[in-house]
This record gives C-alpha cells, structure tokens and sequence, in this order.
C-alpha cells in the first residue's frame, strides 16, 4: 500500500513572515486507503462548524485561528471548537506527522545572504530524508503549489532519487517514488491538513497568544500535533 505524503509550509512568506525566525514543512502521511475518508471527515468538520460547506472552502490555519474569510464573525470559542475537531482527525484516523526547520536569520549569517532563497529546499530535503526512512511503504509526495520553488525543487527531489544530491550532500531516497507534486491547496484536503498542523505547530513554539484562553486551546492542539509526529530534523543551522 502506498502511502501519501502532503506538504505545507509555514513562516515563509505572506503576513507577518518576518516576525517569524523559522521556516517549517509540515508533512502529513496518509495510507492510500484513508484519503477518501479523510476528506469526507475534513468536509464533515466544516459542514459541523459553519453550518454549511461554501463551494470555494478550503481549511487555512491562520483563517481558522484568525476568524478571516468564512471563519469571519465568529466567536472565539467557536473557532477553537472548529480547530481542534480538524486537529483531531490526524489522532481520529492515527496519522504520521513530520516536519523540519530552517532558522532563516542563521542561515543568512552562515552564507551571508548567498543561501536565502534556498531555505525552502534546505528544509524540504531535510523533511524528505527523515520520511523516506521512516516505515517500509513506498511513499508519493504532493505539496502545496510553490510556483517560486517548483522547477528547482522538483530537480532536487530526482536528484535525491537518483544520487543523493539536494542543496547540501545528502543521501539517495529510496522509499519516495515518482517526482513532487505540486497542488493547488483547494483541491486537496490532505495539503489542508498539513496547512493546519503547521500553522498551530509553529505558533506554539513562538508562543504568539497572550490571552490564557488562546494559549490553553494553542497547548491542547499542539499536544495532539506533538502525539503525531514521528521523525523530524532539528533546526539548521
């Protein structure tokens, strides 16, 4: 059985990205055989919460967490409850998490500025060389679309296929097969989900919430996210 492995990132670009010291990919691994139900549980979980499930909905962490977009209007009770029971699927259906790190200011002090634009492949093979030894299955990649990144990020990932070689010397994937599929978010419920995960996982660690509500809910979701996580790479450099 294959399993899929979906791929977000947070803290790279958009609002806020520099407040944020890390850039982080968040990998959800799904067996083949509970995609579908996932997506209908995901589905379901919008439908409990809104009311409703709009034609263009699609789960965004920050939209979520922030009460924007269709989340607009809602207490904050309210979008906790929506959260965490979108969390909860990942123990509900006993999904693998991983992820991995690049501290973006180090990473500039380390190549003076020469490395900025590859912290997205650095963490990127760093996230694939840590899933691809984990389990036996064979494993497909599809990720959240990163039109900067695509083409050299696509070669990268042949290369570790075929060589071992990424932006720094690495060792030859064997359990990733076929190339990376980039994805348009909307379209996939498990990139959705790696979009959540991410999201509440590094706003946790750079502790954002002040109000003891939000941190106590933030805690409990990260606790479930945290329970998940199988393998990762510590932050580098």
């Amino acid at each position: 059985m294959a399993c899929l492995v979906y791929i977000d990132e947070t803290g790279s670009v958009g609002k806020g990205a520099r407040q944020q010291p890390l850039l982080t990919l968040m990998a959800v691994m799904i067996d083949e055989a509970k995609v579908q139900p996932l997506a209908a549980r995901l589905k379901q979980v919008a439908r409990d919460h809104l009311g409703w499930y709009p034609a263009d909905f699609e789960f965004h962490g920050n939209e979520v967490w922030g009460g924007a977009g269709h989340w607009k209007g809602r207490s904050p009770g309210e979008l906790i409850a929506a959260y965490e029971s979108a969390i909860g699927l990942l123990s509900e259906f006993d999904l693998d998490l991983a992820h991995a790190s690049i501290h973006k200011q180090r990473l500039h002090d380390k190549y003076s500025g020469g490395a900025d634009d590859n912290a997205y492949r650095l963490a990127l093979q760093f996230l694939l060389e840590k899933i691809d030894r984990y389990g036996g299955a064979r494993k497909i990649l599809v990720a959240d679309e990163a039109k900067e990144q695509r083409l050299k990020a696509i070669k990268m990932v042949a290369d570790l296929q075929d060589w071992g070689g990424g932006e720094v010397p690495g060792r030859e994937l064997v359990n990733i097969i076929d190339s990376l599929h980039f994805v348009e978010s909307n379209a996939s419920p498990g990139v959705q989900l790696a979009d959540m995960a991410a999201f509440a996982f590094q706003r946790h660690r750079n502790k954002c919430d002040s109000h003891p509500n939000a941190q106590e809910a933030m805690a409990r979701i990260h606790s479930v996210i945290d329970s998940q996580v199988r393998t990762w790479r510590d932050v580098w450099p």
